[in-house]
């Protein structure tokens, strides 16, 4: 039986004494992978790098699984150079090594990376994605550098090993048209899904608020409702970002009112998704009105909700509201910008009393 690495001691990365100490960790590749597995959540390359030493000297680190979880490791920690070395030493046989390689890149924001590992897969060593659990993290990558085209390759080749019928792929699908600005590409998947769930639906009604098109949206989101799938905070944030910004007050007010009546409460999401949706149409005074709005119905703005009202503070006056509503921990954040809208108001000869907190 292995010895549970985390039981006693709220701290998440064991002591380096603790690495070396039997009590806590038996000799058992699973055990070692675990730990890896710790490091690599927390980003603690250099406890890694002392466990990839001991591993080395006593030889587990030609197991697969330890060796697969440190490329991870690397790879999420930014060394990719080691990740790679480390990678060119696992059996080309192995298919876990493309799985950590390629699904780590994904995850850590690597999008390139993971897509040319992938493109290395197939051609260079001619392996087909066998494993269906690589696809989602290659149709990741795919969307968030907008490559439409190499994500539909992906596609082909999805269709060709009948991945389409697992539901993890054809959300991924969804996601990557839509964020490629193939909306009606994202729906035919959709509409071809034997059973729809509400991951899908979302990533289909967020394609649509993100390409202006919020009524389609709202039509979908009923639709889906009268199949039973009911949607959640999520759905309805998407809702009301993209009426937002379409400048569509009577539809904000609308979803509000659908959303609260489907029994689910606006969050500060709800709130921060119209004011960055008036202040990127140039509506600031109903851009501030909201956020008044917002504290009048007691929300605490967050870090996105200053950065979504930032470009709207051109009076002094609005700069000492936002200081008043806001923690200062939040306002911290943005100390470079906050010190150019008070600067500019106060050059402007313009009385200010912009830093209650500070």
């Amino acid at each position: 039986m292995h010895v549970l690495l985390r039981i006693t001691t709220p701290l998440r990365i064991p002591t380096k004494n603790a690495i070396f100490n039997h009590r806590f960790l038996r000799s058992e590749p699973e055990s070692y992978a675990k730990l890896i597995e710790i490091y690599t959540h927390d980003r603690a390359l250099h406890q890694g790098k002392k466990l990839h030493a001991l591993l080395t000297t006593n030889g587990y680190v030609r197991f697969n699984l330890i060796a697969s979880n440190l490329v991870a490791l690397y790879t999420c920690c930014g060394q990719l150079s080691l990740a790679r070395k480390l990678f060119d030493k696992i059996p080309q046989t192995s298919v876990r090594r493309w799985i950590a390689l390629i699904g780590t890149c994904a995850r850590c924001g690597f999008y390139d990376h993971a897509l040319a590992v992938f493109s290395e897969m197939q051609t260079l060593h001619g392996q087909k994605p066998d494993n269906v659990f690589v696809i989602p993290s290659v149709l990741k990558a795919c969307g968030h550098v907008c490559d439409r085209v190499y994500g539909e390759q992906v596609h082909c080749l999805i269709l060709k090993c009948s991945f389409e019928i697992d539901a993890f792929v054809s959300s991924g699908l969804i996601v990557m048209y839509s964020k490629c600005g193939k909306v009606e590409d994202a729906r035919k998947v959709f509409d071809g899904m034997v059973m729809k769930d509400l991951v899908a639906l979302n990533a289909v009604v967020s394609g649509y608020a993100q390409q202006g098109l919020p009524n389609e949206a709202l039509d979908l989101v009923e639709k889906m409702k009268l199949m039973g799938v009911n949607p959640n905070v999520v759905t309805w944030n998407a809702l009301i970002s993209g009426f937002a910004q379409k400048c569509d007050r009577v539809m904000v007010s609308e979803i509000f009112r659908l959303m609260i009546e489907d029994g689910i409460e606006p969050d500060v999401v709800s709130w921060t998704s119209v004011i960055s949706g008036f202040v990127q149409n140039f509506r600031n005074d109903e851009a501030f009105d909201m956020f008044k709005q917002m504290l009048h119905h007691g929300f605490c703005p967050t870090s996105a909700t200053i950065s979504a009202l930032l470009p709207a503070c051109a009076t002094a006056a609005r700069v000492s509201e936002v200081n008043r509503a806001v923690p200062e921990i939040v306002i911290s954040e943005f100390d470079d910008e906050w010190e150019i809208c008070n600067g500019s108001q106060q050059s402007e000869g313009e009385e200010t009393d912009s830093k209650p907190y500070r």
